[in-house]
């Protein structure tokens, strides 16, 4: 199964932030061979639970309200647009300390 594609996130493999995995998502309910192993922002413990293609669809958020960037990891130049994808529609990526997007990533790509 091919995976989505995440506009601001070109390789969630290779970043670790998606894993293959046998487990079926609490959103969708199908066991797709992908699971979303990054931070989740709600207030269920989500995770690995959460397939990428119900992140990228917007499922994920509307059913947990959820989100997988922190908001505070934007500089203030980053349109609202941009932001809300990120945040809301794209895998983040696990650090040991607050993530910082790339600003000039969001910039170049949301057109």
């Amino acid at each position: 199964m091919t995976l989505p594609t995440f506009r601001y996130h070109p390789d969630p493999i290779r970043s670790g932030s998606i894993v293959e995995s046998g487990e079926t998502c609490r959103c969708c309910e199908k066991g797709r061979g992908y699971i979303y192993s990054g931070p989740v922002y709600a207030e269920e413990d989500l995770d690995e639970t959460i397939c990428p293609w119900c992140i990228a669809d917007g499922s994920a958020q509307e059913m947990f309200d959820a989100s997988f960037v922190d908001g505070e990891a934007f500089p203030d130049s980053v349109p609202e647009s941009a932001m809300e994808e990120i945040s809301l529609r794209t895998p983040g990526y696990n650090a040991w300390q607050s993530e910082q997007w790339p600003a000039s990533a969001a910039m170049r790509r949301r057109s």
